[in-house]
């Protein structure tokens, strides 16, 4: 088995912080919006080890991003922190539109996550990242299978054609983030 590995990205999180309901999509592992917003951060995983390896921080549940049991316009803030890597590119726009479907009028979608290129060059992707939290610096890594490309345009593109406006955005080396409004 083959890997890509991608030099270290920094995510400088330090001057973020969420207010109201937050829902992170992929929000297993380091739990690293739950650890940055604390109680309002509503964290859901596919993988029930993910969430138990998670802080005991927030709120966590099983679920698939691509079938939320949510009522519509319930969260002020969703969040992927490196989570569409996992979700597999057909399943990019349901996971969206779903994201889309829950969150409130006026709320903002926040996407961090990695530039795999569309052209395989490996059998697994692996992203290493250090992230920065008031308090705190988070050093870990993420692979999944690599069975697609994505970048900051292919995702922010998905996201317009969902009804989504484009606020801000960042390409920094390997990885990007975007800030969307429903």
């Amino acid at each position: 088995m083959t890997t890509y590995e991608t030099g270290k990205q920094i995510i400088d999180l330090t001057a973020m912080a969420f207010t109201g309901r937050v829902l992170d999509v992929g929000g297993g592992g380091e739990g690293v919006i739950a650890r940055l917003s604390g109680s309002n951060v509503l964290a859901i995983d596919a993988r029930a080890d993910e969430l138990e390896e998670s802080p005991d921080v927030g709120w966590k549940i099983i679920m698939d991003a691509c079938e939320l049991k949510f009522i519509d316009n319930y969260f002020d803030h969703i969040t992927f922190f490196y989570s569409l890597m996992y979700i597999g590119l057909q399943e990019h726009k349901q996971a969206l539109t779903e994201a889309y479907r829950v969150l409130k009028p006026g709320g903002t979608l926040w996407l961090w996550d990695a530039i795999i290129p569309a052209e395989k060059a490996a059998d697994v992707f692996i992203a290493h990242l250090e992230v920065k939290l008031p308090g705190e610096i988070i050093k870990t890594s993420y692979g999944a299978g690599w069975y697609k490309g994505q970048n900051m345009e292919s995702v922010k593109e998905t996201c317009e054609q969902l009804g989504f406006t484009f606020s801000c955005g960042n390409v920094d080396g390997e990885a990007f983030n975007l800030c969307l409004t429903k």
